[in-house]
C-alpha cells in the first residue's frame, strides 16, 4: 500500500472524520492541529526563522512577528492582509506565489479564515512547550470503566469516543503471548510456554508473563536493535576502504544496559559524556562509543581536517535527532527555515564535540582493523600478563643487540680507520672525502661500510640469535594485540580546547566568528552546567527540557505499535506531524521522567494496557476511517523486522544458539559479494558450527553492503530512528531460497 504524505494523510483523515467541506468549518479551529501545518508548509520558507532568507521582513512563525506586521487582525478576517493574500486572484499579490508550485486548498483557506475570526490564537509549537502532566480523563460510563486497565487507556478511550469509535475486543491468549514474546525478546514462545499461559486462568498470568520476558537475557538483544539503528552502529568504517573495527564492544554494552534497565538519563549521560564523569568505569568509557560509531575515512587522498570536521557534523546531527527529534543539520549552512535554530546555534552545539584528540584519519591498523584515536584497549588480565612478559623478553633481547651493536661499531670504526688513503694518489674530485669522520659519510659512501657491518653482525656470536628471537617476540606481541579488542571512545584533548568557528556554508576552509559551546538560544539555559559534553548531557535530561522525554516515549511507543504517537519520530519540529494523542504523549513523558527514567516501567505500562491487548483484525469501518490505526481502535499490525524473521526461523527450527554478546559472526552469504563491493577485496569466509546460528544482531555489518539477505534494514551510515517499510515480494523469495 502506498503511504500518503503526512499533510495529505492529515486532511484525508480529517475529512473522513466528518469535517465540513469548503465554507464554515465544523468545530473550533486548533492552531497546532489545523493552522501551523498550513503556515509551515506554505509560508515559513520565506517568512520563518531564517533571517537570511526572510522576505519583506515578515515573520509568521511567531505571534509577535505576525501581529506586529498587521498581517493578522484577530476577529477581523476581512481586513487581515494574510487572508487577502491567500485568496487573491491577482498573481502578483497571491501567496504563496504561483512559481512556488504551492497552493492552498479551499478548505485550508476556510480554516485560516475561521481561525482569524475566532481570535487568531497563536500558541507556541507544541513540542517546545513545557511538559505538564495532564489530568486523566474520567471514564464516561460503565463500558469505559470496564475496558480501561491503566491511565494510558483513558486517553485512548477519550479520543475514540470523540470519533464515535469503539475499541476492538481483547486478542486471544495465543496471540497475546506470541505478540509479547516477539515484542519483548524478538523470539517466539515455545509450545510449552504457550500451553502454560493459555491454561493459566489466573488474573496475574499476563503480568507474570510480562515480567518473565523482561527478565530474559534476550530482552536486551531485542531492545538494542532500534538503538543500534539510531547510533548508526556497524562493524566496519564505510567509504572505499571500509576497514573493520571493534565497536561490537559498544554493542554488547547496549545489550547489558537494556537488560540491567539502566535509567534513561544515565544511559544518556554515559553515552554523551561518560569519559567526563568522575573516575569513569570501563562501561562508562565504552558507552561513549555512541559518538564514535560514525563512518571513518582512511583513504590516502582524504584531507584529514575535512574528515575530522565531517565526523563532528555527524555527532551533532545524530545527537540532535536521537535526543531532541530535531533536524539541526538544516542549520549547518544557514538559519533553520522552520524551527527556531540558528546557524550560530549549530556551531555552538558543534563545539561540544570538537575537542577530541583526533586527526581525521586512521591511526591504528591491525590487519583488517582500521581505527582512530582516542581508543580504549580491553585486554583481559591474562592478555595483559602475556604482553608484559613479551615486553620483558623483548627488552632483554634488545639489550643483547645493543651490546653487540656497540662491539660491532667499534670494530667497524677500527677497520675504517685502518683503510688509509694517500691524498697524492687520490683523484681531485675525491679529495674532500679524506679525513672525514665516520659519522659524516654520506649514503653513497656507506656501501662498503654496510657490507663490512653485515659481515661482522653475521659473525657475532650473539647477534643472529638475538635478532631472530626479537623478531619472533615482536610477531607474538603483534598477534596478541590483534586479539585484544580496542574500542573507539570519546576523550577530551589535552591542553587548551580547540577553537570552534561558524563555518560559512559548512566549509571548514571558510571560518567566521569564534563560538563557545552552548545549547540553542531559543531553548532554556541550564544554570551551572559546564561548557562541555557533560553539561550538554545534563541539559538533555534536565526537567526543563521539553523534548527529550517526549521523543523517548514516542520511540518506545513505536516499538510496540509500529508507529509513534508522533508519526515523524525523526522530526518534532514545525515540519513534523502533530501527535494524534497529545495529552497521552505528555502524560507518558511526565510519567517516564518522574519515574526516574525507568524504561522497563514505561514499557510495562504500555504492554499491560487494554490498548495494546486489542485484537488486530481490521473491520470495514476501521479500514475506511482509520487505515493506519492512528486512533488505536485495534491492535497493531506491522511486519517483523527482517532480523527477527531470521531469528524466528532459527528458534522454531531448534537451531538457534542463544549465546549473548561477543564478536560478530559470519553466516552464509552468496560468495564473492564482499570482493565485488570492497576496494580492499575483503574475502568472506563463513563461520561453522554454532556461529552460523547466532541471532541476527551479531551478524557482521559491513557498511558498503550490509547484511545481504536482510531487507528493510537501516544502512547504518547515518542515524535512523524510524522503521523502514517497503512492499516487495523479494524478501520472501530470498528467505525461501536462503541456505542461512
Amino acid at each position: 500500500m502506498k503511504l500518503l504524505p503526512p499533510t495529505v494523510f492529515f486532511w484525508t483523515l480529517a475529512a473522513s472524520f466528518g469535517a465540513a467541506g469548503s465554507g464554515a468549518v465544523a468545530g473550533p479551529v486548533d492552531f497546532t492541529r489545523d493552522i501551523r501545518p498550513i503556515l509551515s508548509e506554505n509560508c515559513f520558507h520565506c517568512h520563518g526563522p531564517d533571517s537570511n532568507k526572510r522576505k519583506a521582513d515578515l515573520r509568521l512563525d511567531t505571534k509577535a512577528g505576525a501581529m506586529e506586521s498587521d498581517m493578522i487582525r484577530p476577529r477581523d478576517p476581512d481586513h487581515s492582509e494574510l487572508l487577502a493574500r491567500l485568496v487573491s486572484s491577482d498573481p502578483d499579490e497571491l501567496m504563496p506565489p504561483p512559481d512556488s508550485k504551492l497552493k492552498l486548498s479551499a478548505r485550508q483557506k476556510d480554516l485560516v479564515r475561521q481561525w482569524i475570526a475566532e481570535g487568531a490564537d497563536y500558541p507556541g509549537h507544541w513540542a517546545f512547550e513545557p511538559i505538564r502532566r495532564p489530568e486523566l480523563p474520567v471514564a464516561s460510563d460503565g463500558e469505559a470503566k470496564a475496558w480501561i486497565r491503566n491511565p494510558l487507556d483513558a486517553f485512548v478511550w477519550q479520543r475514540l469516543e470523540q470519533e464515535k469509535l469503539h475499541p476492538s475486543p481483547e486478542a486471544d491468549r495465543t496471540t497475546l503471548i506470541r505478540r509479547l514474546s516477539l515484542d519483548l525478546t524478538g523470539l517466539p514462545p515455545t509450545v510449552a510456554e504457550i500451553d502454560a499461559f493459555v491454561n493459566d486462568p489466573s488474573d496475574q498470568a499476563y503480568e507474570a508473563l510480562v515480567d518473565r520476558l523482561m527478565k530474559s537475557r534476550h530482552y536486551g538483544e531485542r531492545m538494542a536493535l532500534p538503538w543500534l539503528d539510531t547510533a548508526r552502529y556497524a562493524d566496519s568504517n564505510g567509504f572505499q576502504q571500509d576497514g573493520d573495527r571493534h565497536q561490537y564492544i559498544w554493542r554488547d554494552w547496549v545489550v547489558r544496559a537494556m537488560n540491567d534497565n539502566l535509567p534513561f538519563d544515565q544511559f544518556t549521560l554515559w553515552q554523551i559524556a561518560g569519559d567526563l564523569l568522575e573516575n569513569p568505569t570501563d562501561d562508562q568509557l565504552i558507552a561513549t562509543g555512541f559518538n564514535r560509531n560514525h563512518m571513518l575515512n582512511g583513504e590516502g587522498g582524504a584531507i584529514a581536517e575535512e574528515q575530522r570536521n565531517n565526523y563532528v557534523f555527524d555527532r551533532v546531527d545524530t545527537t540532535a535527532t536521537t535526543w531532541l527529534g530535531l533536524t539541526l543539520a538544516c542549520a549547518q549552512c544557514h538559519d533553520h527555515k522552520y524551527d527556531p535554530l540558528t546557524n550560530v546555534d549549530y556551531y555552538r552545539f558543534f563545539a561540544y564535540f570538537n575537542n577530541l584528540p583526533e586527526t581525521g584519519g586512521v591511526d591504528k591498523r591491525l590487519g583488517r582493523i582500521m581505527i582512530a584515536e582516542p581508543t580504549l584497549s580491553l585486554a583481559s588480565p591474562e592478555q595483559k600478563e602475556r604482553e608484559q612478559a613479551l615486553n620483558r623478553d623483548l627488552a632483554a633481547q634488545e639489550k643483547i643487540l645493543k651490546a653487540a651493536s656497540e662491539t660491532i661499531d667499534r670494530e667497524v670504526r677500527a677497520w675504517w680507520d685502518a683503510k688509509t688513503i694517500d691524498p697524492r694518489t687520490l683523484p681531485e674530485k675525491l679529495r674532500p672525502l679524506v679525513d672525514r669522520p665516520y659519522e659524516a659519510v654520506v649514503p653513497s659512501e656507506q656501501r662498503l661500510i654496510t657490507a663490512e657491518y653485515v659481515k661482522r653482525q653475521t659473525a657475532h656470536p650473539d647477534w643472529a640469535s638475538a635478532q631472530k628471537e626479537k623478531e619472533r617476540l615482536e610477531g607474538a606481541r603483534e598477534a596478541l594485540r590483534r586479539e585484544v579488542p580496542v574500542v573507539m571512545v570519546m576523550r577530551e584533548k589535552d591542553g587548551a580546547p580547540r577553537e570552534t568557528h561558524v563555518l560559512s556554508r559548512g566549509d571548514y576552509l571558510s571560518p567566521k566568528e569564534a563560538v563557545q559551546p552552548g545549547t540553542p538560544e531559543s531553548f532554556f539555559h541550564l544554570d551551572g552546567a559546564p561548557e562541555n559534553r557533560l553539561g550538554l548531557a545534563r541539559w538533555l535530561v534536565a526537567p526543563e527540557n521539553p523534548l527529550t522525554a517526549r521523543v523517548a516515549v514516542n520511540r518506545q511507543w513505536q516499538i510496540f505499535f509500529g508507529m509513534g504517537i508522533v508519526k515523524t519520530a525523526e522530526d518534532f519540529g514545525v515540519q513534523g506531524e502533530a501527535p494524534t494523542h497529545p495529552e497521552l504523549l505528555d502524560w507518558l513523558a511526565a510519567e517516564f521522567r518522574e519515574s526516574g527514567w525507568d524504561v522497563k516501567r514505561l514499557q510495562r505500562l504500555i504492554v499491560t494496557s487494554a490498548t495494546y491487548r486489542q485484537r488486530s483484525a481490521v473491520s470495514p469501518e476501521l479500514q475506511e476511517r482509520d487505515p493506519q490505526n492512528r486512533l488505536l481502535a485495534r491492535g497493531a499490525r506491522f511486519r517483523l523486522p527482517s532480523m527477527l524473521i531470521r531469528d524466528q526461523a532459527l528458534a522454531l527450527s531448534g537451531l538457534l544458539v542463544p549465546e549473548v554478546g561477543g564478536p560478530p559472526v559470519y553466516p552464509y552469504q552468496p560468495p564473492g559479494l564482499w570482493e565485488e563491493f570492497s576496494y580492499e577485496k575483503f574475502g568472506y569466509t563463513p563461520d561453522d558450527g554454532d556461529k552460523l546460528y547466532r541471532r541476527s544482531l551479531y551478524i557482521f555489518w559491513r557498511r558498503t553492503l550490509g547484511p545481504t539477505t536482510l531487507f528493510d534494514t537501516a544502512n547504518r551510515q547515518t542515524c535512523t530512528v524510524k522503521p523502514i517499510l517497503t512492499n516487495t515480494p523479494l524478501h520472501a523469495l530470498i528467505t525461501l531460497n536462503d541456505p542461512a
